[in-house]
């Protein structure tokens, strides 16, 4: 599922270019972080988390970057 809401944000970029995706991606940027904080995904059980963490974190700065 993770990986289907992280494609989704690249296809969203892709198709429609960060303008018009932003509205989209943050909500599915708060959605992952909503999951991640509900199952307190842990690096140390999670061999993911780590890549998750760094993509949420760039993903957003590049779009309060924009505004």
């Amino acid at each position: 599922m993770i990986r289907g809401l992280l494609a989704t944000i690249i296809e969203k970029e892709v198709v429609l270019g960060e303008a018009d995706a932003k509205e989209g991606v943050l909500a599915i940027l708060d959605l992952l972080g909503d999951l991640e904080q509900f199952w307190d995904s842990e690096e140390d059980l999670d061999p993911n988390a780590e890549p998750l963490h760094t993509f949420i974190a760039e993903t957003k700065k590049r779009y309060i970057r924009h505004g």
